[in-house]
């Protein structure tokens, strides 16, 4: 029969760091003034949300998708920083933010990603999707495919770019919360991540630089991406990110109207957020979880259980010591064992929520006894008795 043993409650030594952040309802006749969430990267902890829901265009946030789409093909082999791109008269006729490609230029990927993640170049952006795809609408099935893969299910991709459509063209549409699943991809990618550290470009030789669209980078060294964004349906847009004692935290700010508000806001979410997470070891990988646990039918009278792996959690600091270490296994084993076997669990868990389960297993075999041990043991049992 199995029993549960709820560990001591964890107790946080420190004294706790708690963040109150205020989410004003919006009301449901208008449209939210603005969406925002911050989470941490490795779990996708929610550390705050306003309108994170709200369905809104992307603008050149959308190009983050090229940026992992390519990255993620250099990686496979598929092309090479070095393959050169020639850009069609569709690429030239782009508008908006651009490098002001020719019919007929032709520059290495690498640089013309450069272009995209540093001047947000929209023309870059289209002559990179034709020349890797082919055509717009095969790196535009790629591009909601990554999408549904990375399960962005608010959103809905048409354009390479994020200009606003044309007549008879459907918009893009996208959610705070869905970019900020796209931003935890992104980080993953060491290419990505250099491409959105760049803070200027000399696209062409004498040319004037020209400088990251992503105001923060010039605020302080700790940033290293992602993507701004701006058209009128959008508003001022960013996915923002930084790493900060060993946690990164992303950032999302949608239909912002205050160009520089917008960065302030993210900045504020990136610094708050990573204040609010703390990293502790509550099982450690090492050592015996379960000790002196009794065995019956074995010359070995009792025995340790150790858990498969140990528990190393990334958790609000304002919930750590909420968190309880659960263990679930027989009060007693019986043989034949061997050692790995698994007899239970050991789980940290916060409410009713399981954060993370470990096995519990046998640290050594527990072969069963021999006749011989058994008559000897009934037999000592008797004057033991008596």
């Amino acid at each position: 029969m199995m029993f549960r043993i709820f560990g001591v409650r964890l107790k946080c030594i420190s004294a706790l760091v708690v963040i109150c952040m205020f989410s004003p309802a919006a009301s449901p006749a208008a449209i939210p003034e603005y969406s925002a969430i911050s989470v941490e990267a490795e779990t996708g902890l929610v550390l705050y949300e306003k309108n994170a829901d709200t369905v809104r265009p992307p603008a050149s946030m959308i190009k983050l998708f090229q940026m992992l789409l390519v990255s993620e093909g250099l990686e496979e082999g598929r092309w090479t920083l070095e393959q050169p791109i020639t850009a069609s008269r569709k690429a030239q006729h782009m508008g908006g933010t651009q490098v002001y490609l020719e019919a007929g230029d032709t520059f290495s990927l690498e640089h013309l990603m450069h272009a995209v993640s540093v001047a947000s170049a929209n023309d870059a952006a289209m002559a990179v999707a034709e020349g890797l795809w082919e055509s717009e609408e095969a790196y535009l099935a790629a591009m909601n495919e990554m999408a549904a893969e990375l399960g962005m299910e608010s959103s809905e991709f048409n354009s390479v770019h994020g200009l606003p459509p044309d007549r008879g063209e459907d918009p893009d549409k996208t959610t705070a919360r869905d970019m900020a699943l796209l931003g935890r991809a992104c980080v993953k990618v060491p290419q990505l991540l250099e491409w959105t550290s760049m803070r200027e470009l000399q696209f062409r030789p004498g040319e004037a630089l020209k400088y990251t669209t992503n105001k923060l980078m010039r605020r302080r060294d700790d940033m290293d991406g992602l993507k701004t964004g701006y058209i009128r349906a959008a508003g001022f847009c960013v996915t923002a990110t930084l790493q900060k004692n060993g946690i990164r935290v992303i950032s999302v700010v949608m239909g912002h109207t205050d160009k520089k508000e917008r960065f302030d806001l993210a900045e504020r979410l990136l610094d708050e957020g990573v204040a609010l997470v703390r990293r502790d070891v509550f099982l450690p990988e090492e050592g015996s979880a379960v000790e002196g646990i009794g065995v019956g039918n074995c010359e070995v009278e009792t025995t340790d259980l150790f858990a498969s792996d140990g528990i190393t959690l990334l958790t609000r600091r304002d919930e750590f010591d909420q968190i309880e270490i659960v263990y679930d296994h027989p009060k007693s084993l019986k043989a034949p064992l061997k050692k790995g076997d698994k007899v239970g669990t050991v789980s940290a868990v916060l409410g009713t929520t399981v954060l993370a389960e470990r096995d519990l297993l046998v640290t050594e075999d527990l072969p069963e006894a021999g006749w011989g041990w058994r008559i000897e043991q009934t037999v000592l049992g008797w004057f033991g008795s008596n």
